[in-house]
């Protein structure tokens, strides 16, 4: 009899470390979305450092949802280094929207700076097409 209240009193534990662990992970996901979601509003804050801190932290997170915001910066964006940025930002990120922004923003710049650090992501895009045909 002792050793099944051992049993069953272990099983608990083991039941219950399980919960606390899966409710550990659960809480972390909905952490790292809220942050990601604080940081893709900070896009539009007034202040300038704060808005390329937050496209620079996006862009090192791959943040999917944080596309659209940074082509909008990438189009709207009075600091032309908010805009690399940017862009540097949907380079890091990727995808087809990502890659056509950067493509269609090169088009339109005005700024030299910016045009070349287009060009430069473009071109290393298509060198790793490349090289992984």
């Amino acid at each position: 009899m002792k050793a099944l209240c051992k049993v069953g009193l272990v099983l608990s534990l083991a039941l219950m470390l399980i919960i606390s662990v899966s409710s550990i992970g659960i809480s972390q996901e909905k952490n790292e979305k809220e942050y990601n979601d604080n940081l893709i509003k900070a896009l539009s804050d007034s202040n300038v450092g704060i808005r390329s801190s937050a496209a620079q932290l996006l862009g090192e997170r791959k943040v999917e949802a944080a596309v659209k915001p940074l082509v909008t910066m990438l189009e709207a964006e009075q600091h032309y280094a908010v805009r690399i940025t940017a862009a540097l930002a949907l380079y890091q990120i990727g995808g087809d929207d990502a890659i056509k922004a950067l493509k269609d923003q090169a088009k339109d710049e005005k700024n030299k700076t910016v045009k070349n650090v287009l060009a430069g992501l473009i071109e290393n895009i298509n060198n790793v097409k490349v090289v992984k045909k």
